[in-house]
């Protein structure tokens, strides 16, 4: 049986092992994602430009393990690693016949899209069962930017983690500095798209 003690915050008396104060939602344990790597927007998108847009493979592969360490079932572990191989055959085969056959490889760079917005899906679902298990916070994301942006807003979302708990609102606004940031995020993708067309082009 856990220990009585006072809430520092609002006084109340609450269990000592608890992480979230029932009366007045003060957390006691700083919320973090501490063991998922390259989860700062700036190295991430640094990365990913330098690697003309490998890294978001590369990064799901990285975090895999720790991913599916805080996965609340095994239901969820399993769908995760089916689309991680899914990622892996596709990625796979996207390099082999990269310059040998142009039909294969603009199939397999849509497969790889699709894939990057389930895989971002099913990240964010773990990463909001398990904050609402640890912390009783309930996050929501916002499944336009995780359509249009995936793996960007994925690894913004988990640079925002801490403030996203603790202020336990809908993080996004055009408006606001994030949204701008992604809108940036955006154009660089467009970028992106048109220096493969132009690189493609060149080739063939």
């Amino acid at each position: 049986m856990s220990e009585r003690i006072n809430c520092p915050f609002c006084n109340n008396e609450i269990d000592s092992d608890i992480v979230r104060c029932p009366f007045c939602n003060a957390i006691f344990k700083e919320p973090n994602t501490s063991d998922i790597k390259f989860k700062e927007i700036g190295p991430f998108l640094t990365l990913e430009i330098l690697t003309l847009g490998l890294f978001s493979t590369i990064w799901f592969f990285i975090n895999g393990k720790v991913i599916n360490k805080i996965a609340e079932n095994k239901k969820d572990s399993i769908k995760l690693n089916w689309l991680f191989a899914l990622l892996g055959i596709n990625f796979i085969v996207l390099i082999i016949y990269m310059y040998h056959n142009p039909a294969l490889m603009f199939i397999s760079t849509i497969i790889q899209c699709l894939v990057y917005v389930a895989l971002t899906y099913r990240v964010l679902r773990i990463i909001q069962k398990y904050t609402l298990n640890t912390y009783g916070v309930a996050l929501d994301f916002n499944k336009f930017y995780l359509v249009i942006f995936n793996v960007f807003y994925l690894v913004h979302f988990i640079d925002t983690y801490k403030e996203r708990v603790e202020q336990s609102h809908v993080y996004f606004d055009w408006k606001s500095p994030q949204g701008i940031l992604l809108i940036i995020l955006l154009l660089i993708i467009l970028f992106m798209f048109r220096f493969y067309y132009e690189v493609y082009s060149w080739i063939f």
